[in-house]
């Protein structure tokens, strides 16, 4: 399994607020890293729109440094 995410702070995941936000959005949890599981070593452009849009929505203009990669589970 693969998790198509960016790493957050972890004191930035111990606000519920923000654990809502995240999940509202559609994505999981994997501490210290907030995104989506994928089956296969390439993610498809909707799951890269979905994890973009959700990045942009929680950080907007602090987005870039917030990248985004594919990690093993």
């Amino acid at each position: 399994m693969k998790f198509l995410c960016t790493k957050v702070k972890p004191s930035w995941l111990t606000s519920s607020e923000n654990k809502d936000k995240v999940t509202s959005l559609g994505l999981k949890i994997k501490d210290p890293f907030i995104g989506i599981e994928i089956n296969t070593n390439e993610p498809a452009e909707e799951e890269k729109k979905l994890i973009d849009n959700a990045v942009e929505k929680l950080f907007s203009s602090h987005k870039i440094a917030f990248p985004v990669r594919l990690i093993d589970l």
